[in-house]
C-alpha cells in the first residue's frame, strides 16, 4: 500500500447502485498538496428580532442560515434547528428518490459500488470508513440535535434535495426561499455517526425479494437510517429498529447495511430470499462492497476487488488502524465515480471528509 501525504483543513463544528461488484484496479491519489489550516466556527442561531419576514418559520431561517460552503467540490455544512421540517404539519417541498437517479457517469450497472468497513480493533481509536461511488455527487454535512433524540453528523447527497450539477453551487449566495428544500436533509442520510459511537452506512445490492410484513410499520430505506442515528445507542438497538419496521427500498435500489459502535460490535444487516439476514462480525473489524455477503456464504473472496483489498489490510492490522490509514485504504480502493471518502472516529466523535478524491485535503469535524 503506497503511502499518501495529506494535508489537513480542520473545521471544528457541533452538535446505489444495484449489482454485484466486480473486481477493481485501486486508483493512484493525487499528489499532496500544500497544508491549508482553516477553522469554522460553530454554526449558531440568530435571534428571532433578526428574522426577515416571510412564509419560513424562525427555525427553518435559522437552519438555512448556518449554511456554509468548506470546499468548491462543493461539500457544505449545516446545523438543523428543531424539529426535522418532515415531522411538522402543512405542505412539504417535493423531493427525488433514489429510484428517481441513474448514474450519467456508469455505463453500466456493474461499475456502480460503494466501500465501508469498520475497523475496531484499537480500543481507542475505532473507525468507520466509507467511499460513496456514483455520479456527481455535491453534499452536505449535516448537523442535527433532535429534541427528542441523539445528536448526529451525516453525509447528504444534494442532488436528489435539487442542487444537481452547476445548481449546487453558490447555494450560501441564494435567497433561503429557494433553499427551502435543504430542510428535508436530516431524511437523506447516506452515513452517519451519532453522539453515542454509533456509526452506519449503506451499499447497493441485488435485489433480496423481501417481503413486507403487513404488520409493521414502514419506513423508506434511508428514514430507516435516519430512526437508528437519531434514537440507537449502539448496534443492539439499531438491530432492534430494523426489526420493528419494514424497509421499503421503492423505486430505488436495494440496499444493506454495515453497523458499528464504540464498544466494537459491528453487523452487516442484509435482505436475502425475502427475509432480513443479520451478520455480526467475528474479527475486530467488518465490512461489506456491492454483494450480498449471505448469499456469498463462507467464500466470499472473489466477489469483489475492493472488498479483497480491505480485507486484507484489516485482517493484517487485526482492525487497528489510525484516522491516516484508514483514509490512505479508501484512496487505494476508490474508483473514478468516488463522491467522497469518509472516515468517522467512533471513539472522539471526529470525522474527516474528502471529496472529489482530494486526498490531500482533508476536512476535519469534531461531534459534540
Amino acid at each position: 500500500m503506497k503511502p499518501v501525504q495529506f494535508a489537513t483543513i480542520v473545521c471544528l463544528v457541533s452538535s446505489m447502485l444495484v449489482s454485484a461488484c466486480v473486481a477493481d484496479t485501486a486508483s493512484q491519489p493525487p499528489a499532496a498538496q500544500s497544508p491549508h489550516l482553516e477553522t469554522t466556527p460553530q454554526p449558531t442561531a440568530l435571534p428571532a428580532t433578526d428574522l426577515p419576514p416571510g412564509s419560513l418559520s424562525p427555525e427553518a431561517i435559522a437552519t438555512l442560515r448556518t449554511l456554509k460552503q468548506v470546499d468548491d467540490y462543493p461539500l457544505y455544512i449545516m446545523q438543523y434547528v428543531g424539529e426535522y421540517a418532515f415531522r411538522q404539519p402543512g405542505p412539504q417541498p417535493v423531493v427525488q428518490t433514489l429510484g428517481d437517479f441513474m448514474p450519467q457517469s456508469a455505463t453500466s450497472p456493474v461499475e456502480w459500488g460503494c466501500s465501508l468497513f469498520a475497523a475496531l480493533g484499537d480500543e481507542e481509536n475505532k473507525l468507520y470508513g466509507r467511499n460513496f461511488d456514483w455520479e456527481f455527487s455535491p453534499a452536505l454535512l449535516l448537523f442535527t440535535n433532535p429534541p427528542d433524540g441523539y445528536a448526529s453528523i451525516s453525509m447528504v447527497d444534494i442532488a436528489y434535495l435539487g442542487f444537481a450539477g452547476s445548481d449546487a453551487q453558490g447555494l450560501t449566495e441564494l435567497p433561503l426561499e429557494e433553499l427551502c428544500s435543504l430542510l428535508e436533509s436530516p431524511a437523506w442520510p447516506f452515513d452517519g455517526m451519532n453522539s453515542q459511537g454509533l456509526a452506519i452506512g449503506m451499499a447497493a445490492v441485488p435485489d433480496g425479494n423481501m417481503i413486507l410484513d403487513p404488520d409493521k410499520p414502514t419506513l423508506d430505506s434511508l428514514m430507516v437510517m435516519r430512526e437508528i442515528l437519531d434514537h440507537a445507542a449502539d448496534v443492539a438497538q439499531a438491530l432492534e429498529i430494523f426489526n420493528r419496521y419494514n424497509v421499503a427500498m421503492g423505486s430505488g435500489p436495494t440496499l444493506h447495511y454495515l453497523l458499528a459502535d464504540v464498544s466494537g460490535e459491528a453487523a452487516l444487516v442484509e435482505f436475502y430470499k425475502g427475509e432480513m439476514h443479520i451478520i455480526p462480525n467475528e474479527e475486530p473489524y467488518h465490512l461489506a462492497t456491492n454483494f450480498l455477503l449471505s448469499a456469498a456464504g463462507d467464500s466470499p473472496a472473489g466477489r469483489c476487488g475492493r472488498y479483497d483489498a480491505i480485507k486484507e489490510t484489516l485482517s493484517a492490522e487485526q482492525g487497528g488502524l489510525s484516522a491516516v490509514v484508514a483514509i490512505q485504504l479508501l484512496a487505494n480502493v476508490d474508483q473514478d465515480i468516488t463522491q467522497w471518502s469518509i472516515v468517522y472516529d467512533m471513539t472522539n466523535l471526529q470525522v474527516r471528509v474528502v471529496v472529489g478524491q482530494q486526498y490531500g485535503q482533508i476536512h476535519l469535524f469534531e461531534l459534540e
